[in-house]
């Protein structure tokens, strides 16, 4: 009876034991907590705008709680863009270098502002551009045209000057599946495109097949582009470059005097002054006089100094037997 009197107290301590830990471990499991980042701007550098064309950058706000809210504290949007949620969006209307601040807010009204700069330039010109080979071209390959600056091109037409033995055996759509019609007339190459929806910049609109007869350097030279929008209307150009004209050549100066010009019509200019004999000139004998006077033919008689004429002398009549 002795030992079980001593080992009940002993099994009760262990449970007692055994039941506070059990409590203890209740009692930490809810002491966890949640820890977030703080709100940021996940983009404190905008890309550039162009005049003109839809613009779209998202401010990508992270951390603190959603949702999120954005404004302008400071400075000015450039014109045609505004916030929308926590976007920046538009049509820019006027380029130049903006300055502003905006400031994001959650859900647990913590704020979190931002300075940026951002800058709206002109578009450049609408170019379609061959990607050509580093080396010569010696077998049949695919050369890529690539579209840049597009703006809202729905049809184009690019013509290529091919050297010499360089022919076209395909044209295939790229990017965007554009309807595609090429032919080559001699060494130019023509190829019209049209397309569903205005292309990307940078894309891949279609590529050209050439063969060489020989091994010969591409070039880009002389390329021509003219884009238009859906309604026809001609939004992009770019003709190859004009040889300037060769100025007439001047007349050489003699003994450092340049040509006189021309007078103008209606206006009196100095008469050529009358050639000179010379002095060594041969002198023309004076003919001799015929009888009875009578002037030699040919000569000119010398008007009197009034402007009147006097008539020649009458030539006497010889009289019978010598009176």
């Amino acid at each position: 009876m002795r030992t079980r009197s001593w080992r009940a107290p002993a099994a009760l301590a262990l449970l007692a034991l055994t039941l506070g830990a059990c409590g203890s471990t209740t009692g930490t499991s809810g002491s966890f907590s949640t820890y977030r980042d703080a709100l940021n701007f996940g983009s404190t550098n905008l890309p550039v705008a162009y005049t003109n064309e839809p613009y779209t950058a998202p401010l990508n706000i992270a951390g603190g709680t959603s949702p999120y809210t954005v404004r302008v504290v400071s400075g000015t949007l450039p014109p045609g863009l505004k916030l929308n949620g926590t976007t920046l969006s538009g049509t820019p209307t006027a380029g130049g270098t903006y300055t502003f601040t905006l400031e994001a807010g959650d859900a647990n009204l913590s704020t979190k502002v931002q300075p940026f700069n951002m800058s709206v330039s002109t578009l450049p010109p609408t170019a379609l551009v061959p990607t050509l080979p580093s080396t010569d071209l010696r077998a049949e390959t695919r050369v890529p045209l690539v579209l840049n600056y597009p703006r809202q091109t729905r049809a184009l037409r690019f013509t290529w000057p091919l050297p010499e033995g360089v022919t076209v055996s395909a044209v295939t759509p790229g990017d965007g599946r554009p309807v595609v019609f090429w032919k080559q007339s001699g060494r130019t190459l023509s190829v019209d495109m049209g397309f569903r929806a205005a292309p990307k910049t940078g894309a891949r609109v279609a590529l050209v097949t050439l063969k060489p007869a020989k091994a010969v350097r591409l070039s880009a030279e002389g390329t021509t582009i003219a884009a238009r929008n859906g309604e026809g209307k001609l939004i992009g150009q770019a003709p190859a470059p004009a040889t300037p004209d060769k100025p007439a050549d001047k007349a050489p100066a003699v003994d450092g005097k340049t040509d006189t010009p021309a007078p103008t019509p209606g206006t009196t200019g100095t008469p050529a002054a009358t050639p000179t004999t010379p002095a060594d000139a041969p002198t023309t004998p004076a003919p001799a006089p015929t009888d009875g006077g009578a002037p030699t033919p040919g000569a000119t008689p010398t008007p009197p100094a009034d402007g009147t004429t006097t008539p020649p002398a009458p030539t006497p009549t010889p009289q019978p037997g010598g009176k």
